[in-house]
């Protein structure tokens, strides 16, 4: 059966608005390559949004605007937003020790030294989860209770136990509020948003290292507020230097921050412990935007934020690993120009629909 594919293209034509300075969208041709190849790599959606608009969307391989997609680990980047939303609220301070309110791991010799940041940036040393299992999580109180692998902020360990520890301790903190219903007041609800976690622990709590779904509309919403630097609209959600720690890689990996992937270069050695989210190739890639961040899960569904080309991208798909992001993103930027406009700015919006 052929794939029915529709997606709908703004084109803007021959200049740019006063908002959008010199810089200049990806062209439509660039656009529907970079669809072309991720569908033929399992893609299932792809949305560029240009200056808080969206310019173009393609579904392919049973994707639909309103389909709520599995963003596997891109549920991270959730956690990290909420961290620093909590410190700006007083909840918490990133460096920290967590055994402030986790009584279990006072007495620990390692999980006592634990810092907030060092859960939210994978260096804490306690027990990963399993790789490629997203929806059998135990407990938070089992998860907390896990053996230390390493010491507190010597090594780097991809994984969602020490998220799902976080989320279990800042619930401790806030006491009266969940970390559920704090993330849908603090950021969904004022963006618009909605987010299922559809995948729980064993407790009921969400997963909040994998388990979420959305739609790649709503994706692309809170990675707008991410480009903005916390504002939306008139309102500054999130302050925007507090934002900012999210895009701090540490020691150990610096293209890892406070949830969030970072385009900064890693070591050879490093590159091989990044296989699992296949990172390393953009991580040291002298052909990409050294801004751009990005939201990563299995099945490579990406959100994609250049801030400097005024870009959030988001791409969704199956379990193919045929999906590369450096060709996916040399693809769509790869006629990218900035300039002054040379001509009368003028807005043509086309839609196609066609199967294929």
């Amino acid at each position: 059966m052929r794939n029915i594919i529709k997606y709908l293209a703004i084109i803007i034509l021959g200049g740019t608005s006063a908002s959008s300075g010199n810089i200049l969208p990806p062209d439509i041709e660039s656009m529907e390559a970079a669809a072309k190849y991720s569908m033929s790599a399992g893609g299932q959606t792809m949305v560029v949004m240009y200056d808080g608009k969206i310019i173009f969307e393609r579904y392919d391989n049973g994707g639909s605007p309103e389909r709520l997609q599995m963003l596997a680990s891109g549920s991270k980047s959730f956690v990290g937003i909420v961290a620093v939303a909590a410190v700006e609220d007083g909840y918490i301070k990133l460096d920290d020790k967590v055994s402030d309110v986790i009584e279990e791991w006072r007495e620990d010799p390692l999980k006592s030294q634990i810092t907030y940041r060092q859960l939210l940036n994978l260096t804490s040393g306690l027990t990963t989860s399993e790789r490629g299992v997203t929806s059998l999580f135990p407990s938070w109180k089992d998860i907390v209770a896990k053996p230390m692998t390493g010491k507190p902020g010597q090594q780097f360990e991809y994984g969602g136990y020490s998220l799902n520890a976080f989320a279990y301790a800042l619930e401790l903190k806030m006491r009266k509020e969940t970390f559920e219903n704090y993330l849908k007041r603090r950021i969904l609800d004022p963006l618009g948003i909605k987010l299922e976690w559809r995948f729980r622990c064993a407790d009921g709590n969400p997963q909040v290292a994998g388990g979420a779904f959305m739609t790649a509309r709503d994706w692309a919403k809170f990675g707008e507020l991410v480009r903005l630097g916390g504002k939306i609209g008139d309102k500054q959600l999130i302050n925007s230097k507090i934002l900012m720690e999210c895009f701090q890689g540490s020691e150990q990996n610096q293209a890892y921050g406070l949830t969030w992937w970072l385009k900064k270069p890693v070591t050879s050695n490093l590159i091989g412990r990044l296989a699992i989210i296949s990172w390393g190739g953009v991580a040291n890639s002298p052909k990409l935007p050294d801004d751009l961040v990005a939201a990563c899960g299995a099945g490579k569904q990406r959100l994609y934020v250049i801030s400097s080309l005024k870009l959030v991208i988001v791409r969704q798909g199956n379990l193919s690993r045929k999906f590369n992001d450096v060709d996916f993103l040399k693809i769509l930027l790869k006629q990218k120009e900035t300039g002054e406009s040379m001509g009368k700015k003028e807005t043509k919006q086309v839609v196609f629909l066609g199967g294929e």
